[in-house]
């Protein structure tokens, strides 16, 4: 599998779950704060995801200088912090809940490297 293939069964993996949470917010308490903190959280995870995914492969695969999608990597995990702090502060949400709207990336990957080990497929980058 290569790793765009990777990268795009990964955030069709976490959009899925991030639906699955919006529900789980809605029916566990259906108040306004929970669904926008899975939402916050979510939208925050999946963007992190697709950056992180997009900078790699070109950290890794690319044929001129890395440095720059190094920096960009760095520069991307800063931003991160910033809007997670930003989100926390300002936005009126259930912070457990943008928690769990935030973990759902992670799921995804572990998922995406799942589906990988059981299907016995090699990682290549094109």
């Amino acid at each position: 599998m290569t790793s765009a293939a990777f990268l795009k069964w990964t955030l069709w993996l976490d959009g899925a779950l991030f639906g699955l949470a919006l529900l789980a917010a809605f029916a566990a308490s259906g108040s306004p704060g929970s669904v926008a903190g899975v939402g916050v959280g979510g939208v925050l995870g999946t963007a992190n995801l697709a950056g992180l995914g997009l900078l790699a492969r070109r950290l890794v695969g690319h044929a001129g200088p890395r440095w720059p999608y190094g920096l960009a990597l760095g520069l991307k995990f800063v931003l991160l912090v910033v809007l997670v702090y930003l989100a926390v502060r300002y936005v009126p949400m259930d912070v457990v809940w943008f928690v769990v709207g935030l973990s759902v990336s992670g799921l995804a990957i572990l998922g995406g490297a799942l589906n990988l080990s059981l299907r016995r497929l090699d990682l290549t980058l094109e």
